[in-house]
């Protein structure tokens, strides 16, 4: 196997430190591009005083960060990956900046706060598949999976840190000065990126840069056909996809509802239970799922993964129900415990998940690969609250919750029983490196009309 372009020409460690740096920029301007989105949103609230345009503001953020992950992921691909990265960077302080003044001037335009939500969601939905793939290019084989372990850490922080200080400032200081604080986080991450030296790219067919719409189309068309013919991946894609079916409306529909009815006076159970999950996110990534690769191998932390996610939602419905916890501490103890193993189950899989999709997929077609996976598992949130919501009304939270951990606990069933996802979930690291390419061809062949377009 040809050795990595950054082994090659790096000095020993210097992969290892630009990766470290590059997620630490990301930490620092994904939890500044959310605390901007909030703010934003409660600059909207405070003028309008529109509850509803609120959430309208904040959705329309997470549908353009996910569209864009599925429209936009061939970017990866065609461009140096770390020019992308930076742009991604760039724009995203350019949009901080003219908000952050706009906020201190005083000057209230609806349409521009809108554009910059989603201006802001194209950002973070172009760069963070990318800060995924370009793993890849930085470190060598055997460094993959604790890459991508640092990289869920650094992830689940930042989701759980974000909002945190979005509320805790938009409290303290008020909208724009918040807007300023990130706006400065954000310039400070776009210079360490762009003082970073680029990942640079893979040997592989990767595509020039040229092309118009048809180009687009064709290397957005590529990245989905890849994911369908490669078989591991796209069963994986649809089991991932049975998981945010059920994640997304258990934190945003079922337990806020569930806290509100039985302690509507007691905001902060809502922040603990919550919390609790972000807390098994962080352990599972940072020591959980590498002692139980050590111990159990790939495959079936995989499988447990799936089983321990929803044994703690189907648990968390079926206890809390079935021993009738209505004491705040009761209440609060069982569904935290509960929930945090759910949290450490979804780590179990994603880390393992990502390690194979990084290490199998050719390196011209990574990105879509990451992209396109992201996309699948997101697009379906909607429904999954909207299904969530009807289940609720006519059942109630608590057999929502039991309904939904029961879904994805048959999923660890359907992934044991196939064999193809788990022939490749046993394989060892360097065995599955470029393996996509050599066992599906015909999924990364570029078609007449593709190569044409890519000419043009």
């Amino acid at each position: 196997m040809p050795a990595d372009s950054t082994d090659a020409l790096e000095p020993p460690g210097t992969g290892v430190r630009d990766f470290a740096l590059l997620q630490t920029a990301a930490f620092c301007g994904t939890i500044a591009t959310r605390c901007v989105e909030i703010a934003l949103a409660w600059w909207v609230l405070d003028r309008t005083g529109d509850e509803a345009l609120l959430g309208v503001l904040i959705a329309l953020g997470i549908a353009t960060d996910i569209l864009s992950r599925g429209a936009l992921a061939w970017l990866g691909d065609r461009f140096p990956p770390g020019r992308v990265i930076q742009c991604c960077f760039i724009g995203s302080a350019l949009v901080s900046g003219l908000l952050t003044w706009l906020a201190y001037r005083g000057v209230y335009e609806l349409w521009t706060i809108v554009a910059g939500i989603m201006l802001l969601g194209v950002s973070l939905g172009v760069r963070e598949p990318l800060l995924m793939s370009t793993i890849r290019g930085l470190l060598s084989t055997t460094s993959v999976a604790g890459a991508v372990r640092v990289r869920s850490t650094v992830m689940s922080l930042s989701s759980f840190a974000g909002p945190v200080a979005a509320g805790v400032l938009v409290g303290t200081l008020g909208y724009a000065a918040v807007l300023a604080t990130a706006f400065g986080v954000v310039g400070v991450s776009t210079i360490l990126v762009v003082a970073l030296r680029a990942p640079a790219p893979e040997p592989g067919n990767r595509p020039t840069g040229v092309g118009g719409f048809t180009a687009w189309a064709s290397g957005t068309r590529a990245g989905f056909r890849a994911i369908r013919r490669v078989h591991p991946e796209w069963r994986l894609a649809m089991l991932t996809m049975v998981v945010n079916f059920a994640l997304y409306p258990v934190f945003n529909v079922i337990v806020p509802v569930l806290v509100a009815q039985r302690f509507p006076h007691r905001t902060w159970v809502l922040s603990v239970v919550e919390s609790a999950f972000a807390v098994g996110l962080i352990v599972g990534s940072a020591f959980l799922v590498g002692l139980s690769d050590r111990l159990l191998g790939r495959r079936r932390t995989v499988l447990a993964g799936f089983a321990v996610l929803g044994a703690g939602f189907a648990g968390t419905g079926l206890v809390v129900g079935g021993l009738d916890l209505d004491g705040t501490v009761a209440f609060t103890a069982t569904a935290s415990l509960l929930l945090m193993l759910s949290g450490v189950g979804l780590c179990m899989i994603t880390t393992n998940t990502g390690t194979v999709r990084l290490l199998a997929t050719p390196a011209a077609y990574r990105n879509r690969m990451v992209a396109a996976a992201s996309f699948l598992s997101g697009v379906v949130m909607p429904l999954g609250s909207v299904t969530s919501g009807v289940v609720s009304r006519t059942s109630g939270e608590l057999w929502a919750l039991a309904v939904l951990g029961v879904l994805i606990c048959l999923c660890a069933v359907v992934a044991a029983r196939d064999r193809v996802l788990t022939t490749y979930l046993d394989l060892p690291d360097d065995a599955l490196d470029d393996i996509y390419a050599r066992d599906y061809p015909q999924a990364f062949a570029v078609e007449p009309h593709e190569e044409k377009a890519a000419s043009r």
